[in-house]
């Protein structure tokens, strides 16, 4: 998984998706020294209830495929980033959460549990490790390092790959490369 910076769900289709270029986006394995991935194709998916192609990507030189999606999206989430931060800001508890992120239905409160949004969930912990020590509500660390105002987990990812080349997925985790990694015992390919 991979991001281009500055495109957002409302720029991706027309720069990125179907209708738009392939990006010019290098392989983020140090291997492959920059080579510039060519398109692999399509795959669709949900963000906020809205179905819409995500490219893919492959690098020619290690074979590895990469979906290139929208700056302010989760991975493996139907949920964007400033939902993600209007919860975190909204929270104790779920229901204040999902008000706070928009997100309706009967089943509101339990998708912003999955969320995972307090500080002892483990992908809030690995970023506070990142980080380092701060204020004590998480995304107040989060701020103080990369700025305040609105947008500040999209900011986030952008800070944390070009420092430790890890792609931020939201309450998915980390990613190494952007990569996901292999579970323990499965087969490698």
């Amino acid at each position: 998984m991979l991001s281009v910076t500055g495109v957002g769900r409302k720029e991706y289709q027309e720069k990125v998706g179907r209708a738009g270029a392939v990006p010019s986006v290098p392989c983020p394995d140090a291997a492959c020294k920059g080579q510039e991935q060519g398109g692999h194709g399509f795959y669709r998916r949900y963000v906020d209830g809205l179905l819409f192609d995500v490219r893919r990507l492959i690098c020619r030189l290690c074979g590895v495929s990469n979906a290139v999606l929208p700056d302010d999206v989760c991975a493996y989430r139907d949920v964007s980033f400033l939902a993600v931060e209007a919860a975190a800001d909204a929270w104790p508890g779920p229901a204040a959460a999902a008000r706070a992120a928009g997100i309706t239905g009967a089943e509101a409160k339990r998708r912003v549990r999955r969320l995972q949004l307090t500080a002892g969930s483990l992908w809030v912990g690995k970023i506070l490790a990142l980080l380092g020590a701060g204020p004590e509500r998480w995304m107040d660390v989060v701020r103080a390092v990369v700025g305040e105002g609105c947008g500040a987990l999209v900011r986030l990812r952008s800070w944390i790959w070009s420092r430790y080349s890890t792609y931020l997925g939201g309450p998915c985790g980390l990613f190494r490369l952007g990569r996901p990694g292999r579970r323990p015992g499965a087969a490698k390919t």
